[in-house]
């Protein structure tokens, strides 16, 4: 967990408020918690909710020690499997002893992602939702007294509206959306149209063309709004 600390502790130093850990998409802290992955027979193996998350618990305690309570976040992707990640019946009984043991240990949100991509790569797989629905939110929220955030498949300020009002999340996080709005903020606020980029802009190896040549929106007169 040094190295781990370390990190923490860097980031602290250079002025950051906190830290996520990734726990998701097929990484390595998600390899531990995937029962069918995870054929280990020590005390990170898979034959418990426990074992199989260890591993993670030890990193956030001591990322924990290092930044304090209230300064680290968690993100998971349950059901997912992206990066060739086999689909593990025992997702649902690991996500929940996550939440409780997070919230035993400071955790200040929980991010969850909703929307992943089962093959490819981000630039020719096809986005398909996972299993995180109303019912799996809710036995979360009863698990983890921090905050919430959702993230994956919000495009627009209806939906992202609806799930708010649920009271299941605290907050909705936006990735591919900004990288062709980069004022998905104001877009939203005021309720202007978005512009929905192709994958394979997402990344430079395709071109020059991408993340950087999305301007902000113009009204239909051309006055350009500001972000």
């Amino acid at each position: 967990m040094t190295t781990f600390a370390q990190a923490c502790a860097h980031a602290r130093d250079a002025g950051f408020d906190g830290v996520e850990i990734h726990g998701a998409n097929g990484y390595l802290f998600d390899q531990f918690m995937n029962s069918v992955l995870n054929t280990r027979t020590d005390r990170y193996g898979g034959g418990s909710a426990a074992n199989r998350t260890r591993f993670l618990m030890e990193v956030v305690e001591a990322a924990v020690r290092e930044l304090g309570p209230g300064r680290v976040g968690v993100r998971l992707s349950p059901f997912g499997t992206f990066n060739a990640m086999p689909t593990d019946p025992l997702a649902l009984e690991t996500l929940i002893h996550v939440a409780e043991q997070l919230g035993r240990r400071g955790v200040a949100y929980l991010h969850l992602v909703y929307e992943l991509m089962p093959e490819g790569n981000m630039e020719t797989a096809e986005f398909k939702a996972s299993h995180i629905d109303h019912a799996v939110l809710a036995e979360v929220r009863t698990k983890f007294s921090g905050a919430i955030i959702w993230c994956g498949g919000f495009n627009g300020r209806d939906r992202t509206q609806r799930a708010l009002d649920t009271g299941l999340v605290d907050l909705i996080a936006f990735g591919r959306p900004y990288i062709a709005n980069p004022d998905l903020a104001e877009r939203l606020l005021h309720g202007w149209p978005l512009v929905e980029a192709a994958p394979s802009v997402y990344y430079t190896r395709r071109g020059e063309a991408g993340y950087t040549d999305f301007p902000v929106y113009s009204t239909p007169d051309g006055d350009a709004r500001a972000a």
